[in-house]
């Protein structure tokens, strides 16, 4: 009777006997041993199996030192450690190009920056769900420690204005303060991140297991703080109405317009075509996106292309986006040659694609200069879903607008919006039955409880 290790399940083992406990119970009679297949040799099928191990990591180990060295059916000749298994992996991911561009960065980073740093010398078949556990312990507590240190160094010397004052300027000017200089503050590591960082992690294990090269996926066991979806920022719709009337006359103004009315992500709106909008219909089709991967402009598929990626648009943004196209085509014309068709909605004053980054950095430059609360550009989609909650619309055709995955997203992000419009939802329904006979409500009374007043 052959027993699996329940860490190690792939290659590792005990020969027990019908005497020894049951599976589900350890044996302390019987050491462990591992297997390996070999690719196949001149006389067919090759395997290497050894005994003697006192515990089951430790022929997990030994087996994987031999399918590193053996080059196995199983791992084609893959190295053994976590540094090697996560570099080959991602290279892979990349060239095959079969993840987005700015996913292969986010990966990037998180295998540099955390995963090869403090697991890359494990052996891949050795590695446990405590390790990655403590990884990102430390992690963030060295984020933390980060983040301490150049608070107080901004606070005490980094942030003093070096040399104090300058020399006066030519020509009887008043002398010019020299520029700070701040220590960078690193960003928390906090559960969300920590999850995005555990889910590249069990995604390359993943494949790891598919290989032969891991007896299981360890990312998937370890425990990892749940991060809370935060509650989003929005503009209440006076502020909304006090903002596009603010910027009316500004050149994106049709992009922010709809933004805030049809919810579209801000690489939606970067990569938004003129063949792709039916004024006459009131429809868009989202079908492409700019967005940036390490700074770099990237044009890819929008980011949930597997749900309708159709959006009906309001009477009034389908006349704002009817002028900025008279608009667009007049600066063509004085443009002339120096004019680059790009077939973009919105674009540069030449008519090239907007850089995403400048556009949520304009936004920035708008609020702060009309004095609204600040959001992220990001917020105005936010802003076109309270909007339609606040209208009493659906969850289902709202998270059908925002073009979510599933309704459980729009649910859990904008829960404390749709508790605002409970009350109002329920003396809605009560004011569709006509009582003759019902108690009077009285604003500031107290409420009968048990009959008794």
């Amino acid at each position: 009777m052959y027993r699996r290790s329940s860490e190690h399940r792939i290659g590792v083992f005990q020969r027990c006997t019908t005497a020894c406990p049951p599976r589900d119970e350890p044996c302390y009679t019987h050491l462990w041993s591992y297997l390996v297949e070999l690719p196949p040799g001149p006389g067919g099928r090759r395997q290497c199996t050894k005994g003697g191990f006192a515990t089951a990591l430790d022929a997990a180990a030994a087996r994987a030192t031999v399918i590193s060295l053996e080059g196995g059916a199983l791992t084609r000749g893959k190295a053994a450690t976590v540094a090697d298994w996560l570099t080959d992996w991602l290279r892979r991911k990349i060239d095959s190009r079969s993840i987005r561009p700015t996913t292969a960065v986010a990966y990037r980073g998180h295998v540099e920056n955390y995963l090869i740093p403090h697991l890359g010398h494990l052996p891949l078949a050795a590695l446990r769900p405590q390790d990655v556990t403590q990884m990102l312990i430390a992690v963030r507590d060295e984020h933390d420690r980060r983040r301490a240190d150049a608070i107080t160094a901004n606070a005490a010397d980094a942030c003093k204005v070096v040399g104090q004052m300058t020399p006066a300027r030519k020509g009887g000017g008043p002398p010019i303060r020299s520029p700070r200089r701040c220590v960078a503050v690193p960003r928390p590591f906090g559960p969300a991140t920590a999850q995005r960082v555990r889910a590249t992690l069990r995604s390359a294990l993943s494949a790891a297991y598919r290989a032969g090269l891991a007896p299981r996926n360890v990312a998937a066991l370890a425990d990892v703080a749940q991060a809370r979806r935060p509650k989003v920022a929005v503009w209440q719709p006076h502020e909304l109405g006090r903002f596009l009337d603010a910027i009316v006359n500004e050149p994106l103004y049709a992009l922010f317009h709809l933004a805030a009315f049809a919810g579209l992500r801000r690489g939606e709106l970067c990569g938004l075509r003129w063949r792709d909008v039916d004024l006459r219909a009131q429809l868009i089709e989202v079908a492409a996106q700019r967005t940036t991967a390490a700074h770099t402009v990237v044009a890819a598929v929008p980011k949930t292309d597997n749900v309708d990626s159709r959006v009906d648009i309001d009477a009034r943004t389908a006349a704002v986006l009817h002028r900025h196209r008279r608009t667009q085509i007049a600066q063509r014309l004085v443009t002339g040659p120096g004019w680059r068709e790009s077939g973009l909605v919105f674009t540069a004053a030449d008519g090239r694609g907007l850089h995403p980054d400048y556009v949520s950095k304009y936004f920035q430059t708008l609020i702060a200069r009309h004095g609204l609360p600040k959001i992220t550009l990001h917020g105005l989609r936010h802003v076109a879903a309270s909007l339609q909650i606040a209208a009493g619309i659906d969850i289902a055709v709202v998270s059908k607008r925002l073009r979510h995955s599933s309704i459980k997203i729009t649910s859990d992000t904008y829960v404390h919006l749709i508790g605002t419009i409970g009350r109002q939802a329920a003396e809605a329904a009560a004011a569709l039955v006509p009582l003759q006979r019902s108690l009077p409500v009285i604003p500031g009374r107290d409420i009968p409880v048990d009959g008794v007043g």
